[in-house]
């Protein structure tokens, strides 16, 4: 190997982001930057990583070490080493792992790379926050889906059942008959309420005909609430295999931020688009309207799914989301998931 080979590659392991150090025997034969810097910056004794490293070997490496593993483990050319590392400055724990390779077993050569752990327990516990959130909305849709049902089956019967009891009651006496059907006049409202607050709960049309049509349900009874024009634009295909987790967030996307839009947004039309590409489905909620601040205005209003928990919502189950606003531009609200679908796309689409 020629002198220029030989200083590009140690140049490349002094500048690795890797820290890791060569050691034989019991000495350091190489240590590079990222090493070193973890080790003052921590006042770490090498000594004691080097010492930690031999007696897992020694341990493996042991005939009397009898285990069912052990063949599995001679076969092994490198093992990890659990540390805990006392952050003096910060006053907490640290905990690193000591990867060490074996480089040549004859002459007791090996590497030892010290690992973060910090990077690994974050990207844990962001799952862990994922499948928690993800486990509480299915709980909450769970819980609604029982309401709605308890509400139409149960509440709207017992309003009905007392509408045809007061027709009943009728007997000709003009006073009494109006009195009767003014409170019939009533029940029907509460009724048509009850069946209204059980479809926003939970439409019983997302479980039986799917999000297509729940879209389009949702948008027919929202119409005549607004003078604003409610376009829904299908590009979807078939949905079969996406998840009903991500089929009722979907629709609780577009509940919300249609609702907010039109509270809001002072346009003219709303446009909701839903289109499979190649590898993922994609939903755009745009409206024409004023807009807002994106660094001042964080969501519409403090209702139960705003605009943090969508996001917090599309994120637990591996989707991206984002809030795209201007003054007097409009506002646009995109969320989207992996998902393979069975319908083949347009090039436009891809």
């Amino acid at each position: 190997m020629e002198n220029s080979d030989s200083l590009w590659i140690q140049k490349n392991f002094l500048d690795s982001p890797d820290a890791t150090l060569i050691v034989k025997g019991d000495k350091v034969v190489i240590i590079n930057n990222a090493a070193q810097e973890i080790i003052r910056g921590l006042d770490i004794d090498v000594n004691y990583l080097i010492q930690l490293v031999q007696t897992n070997m020694a341990e493996n490496n042991s005939a009397t070490n009898n285990c069912f593993n052990c063949i599995v483990k001679e076969t092994m050319h490198h093992n990890s080493v659990p540390i805990n590392v006392m952050d003096k400055k910060q006053l907490q724990k640290l905990t690193f792992t000591l990867d060490y390779y074996v480089i040549d077993k004859d002459k007791n050569v090996y590497s030892i790379v010290i690992r973060n752990n910090a990077t690994q327990d974050r990207l844990r516990n962001i799952e862990d926050n994922h499948d928690i959130v993800r486990k509480i909305n299915r709980t909450q849709e769970n819980e609604r889906k029982k309401i709605s049902e308890d509400l139409h089956d149960s509440v709207a019967q017992s309003v009905y059942s007392s509408i045809m009891t007061l027709n009943r009651m009728k007997s000709g006496d003009k006073d009494k008959d109006e009195l009767i059907s003014s409170v019939q006049d009533q029940l029907r409202g509460t009724l048509s309420d009850i069946k209204s607050l059980a479809v926003d709960v939970r439409p019983a049309v997302l479980d039986n005909f799917g999000l297509i049509a729940a879209i389009h349900a949702l948008l027919k009874r929202m119409q005549p609430s607004t003078d604003i024009e409610l376009d829904f634009v299908d590009r979807s295909g078939d949905l079969s295999g996406l998840s009903d987790d991500i089929k009722t967030t979907l629709y609780r996307i577009v509940q919300e931020a249609t609702t907010n839009a039109i509270k809001h947004s002072k346009g003219e039309t709303i446009v909701i688009m839903l289109v499979a590409h190649k590898n993922k489905i994609t939903l755009d909620v745009i409206d024409d309207g004023v807009g807002f601040n994106m660094y001042t205005k964080k969501s519409y209003n403090g209702s139960s799914l705003g605009m943090i928990n969508m996001n917090e919502r599309v994120k637990s189950l591996n989707g991206f989301f984002l809030v795209d606003s201007k003054i007097n531009e409009g506002t646009t609200i995109t969320a989207e998931f992996p998902y393979e679908s069975i319908k083949e796309p347009t090039k436009n689409e891809e």
